[in-house]
């Protein structure tokens, strides 16, 4: 073993004592190969296989609402699931890594799918995102960017009405919820593009809907939605 290779391991070790690097859903320590999740919680995380008949059940929650060209997404998510508690990790303990980490392997699924010319990640209000520190969607964006480098735009969709919390609003009541808080911005930009919008999760689809009206008033603007997870 090598002096360098020593001092790498002996490097990380200490810095493991100081600042632990432990699985986010499991809580056991990492290796130096691991990173944020550890193999065992990542071969058993609940994928969304990205074959013909799942991405179908994705447009599916679409059909008749908003014109989409594609929809992408990672981890089946339903209530109690491990994907709920990554979603938690990144929304409210600030574990921005683990965002931009699970975009990357989202954007490594999608790579090959289709050619896009700008990631639009779903924006929060700017009071929310002070309180939170950071916006979600924009972490997962910035991982996905990496991996099919496309350039990321936080410019041209905004979001300017502070609405309430989706979690206890039925499909009608998050659809009112979200109605026309979206404003799209230098529009020009977009026109005879194909735009990539980019969410945590999508579960009734009433704030991806929201942000594709806005964005279908855009000459020949074409639209598709990545997100981290989905309930199907």
């Amino acid at each position: 073993m090598g002096f360098r290779h020593q001092t790498q391991i002996i490097g990380h070790a200490f810095f493991a004592v100081f600042y632990p690097n432990q699985c986010q859903i499991c809580n056991v320590d990492l290796t130096m190969n691991e990173k944020h999740v550890c193999l065992a919680c990542s071969y058993d995380l609940p994928y969304i296989a990205q074959n013909e008949y799942q991405l179908q059940q994705l447009r599916q929650l679409f059909w008749g609402r908003v014109e989409i060209q594609s929809v992408f997404s990672l981890l089946n998510y339903q209530r109690g699931n491990q994907t709920q508690r990554i979603l938690h990790q990144l929304k409210y303990k600030k574990k921005k890594k683990l965002g931009t980490y699970f975009g990357e392997v989202l954007g490594a699924t999608i790579a090959a799918e289709s050619k896009f010319d700008l990631i639009l990640p779903i924006p929060l209000h700017p009071k929310k995102e002070r309180q939170r520190g950071f916006n979600q969607s924009l972490m997962i964006a910035e991982g996905i960017s990496k991996k099919i480098n496309v350039p990321i735009s936080t410019k041209h969709l905004i979001r300017h009405a502070y609405n309430q919390s989706q979690t206890q609003f039925s499909k009608y009541d998050r659809w009112q919820n979200v109605k026309r808080i979206f404003k799209v911005k230098h529009s020009s930009d977009l026109e005879h593009k194909h735009v990539l919008l980019v969410d945590d999760v999508l579960t009734t689809g009433a704030t991806l809907e929201a942000c594709v009206a806005e964005l279908m008033e855009i000459n020949n603007c074409t639209i598709s939605i990545a997100t981290l997870a989905a309930r199907i």
